[in-house]
């Protein structure tokens, strides 16, 4: 399995120099995407809809809002305000840190639920296919009061 991600990471890599466009995150980029990944504290997959605003070069504030399927009796609807301090690696490829906010609302399938606040760390790295399209890959990691766990996930988003 290392090996595979490896050879996967290295393939993103050498897709970042080869990519023909100088994009990189500056201010004033916008986009507007999907996400959807695996979550551990249910280990279900999630979905959902991300914002992502660039208000100055390497800082850029992004909120998302997505759903946790339903998995070992638990689901969740999942909302975080990100912030992302993107740099660029290579060319069409940046890679970021992020830390943030978190608002987690599980529900449990014998009853009840656990609205829960915390906060995110992690990071990703965004792959610029074209000056309107980009690839994105995250990881990160809520704290929070008995629900935390980490969310592994991938997305597409529309520059505009």
């Amino acid at each position: 399995m290392k090996k595979r991600l490896t050879i996967a990471g290295a393939i993103i890599v050498l897709m970042g120099l080869f990519v023909p466009t100088q994009a990189v995150a500056q201010k004033g980029e916008k986009s507007l995407g999907l996400i959807g990944g695996f979550s551990t504290y249910n280990n279900g997959g999630y979905f959902g809809v991300d914002f992502q605003y660039t208000f100055i070069d390497h800082v850029r504030l992004a909120p998302d809002i997505a759903y946790s399927f339903r998995n070992d009796g638990k689901s969740a609807f999942l909302l975080d305000v990100d912030v992302h301090f993107p740099f660029r690696l290579a060319k069409g490829f940046d890679i970021y840190p992020l830390v943030g906010f978190a608002f987690n609302n599980w529900s449990y399938s014998g009853g009840g639920n656990a609205s829960r606040a915390g906060a995110n760390f992690g990071g990703g790295f965004d792959v610029y296919l074209t000056s309107n399209l980009k690839l994105s890959l995250q990881g990160k990691y809520s704290v929070m009061n008995d629900t935390s766990g980490g969310f592994i996930g991938m997305g597409i988003g529309y520059i505009f």
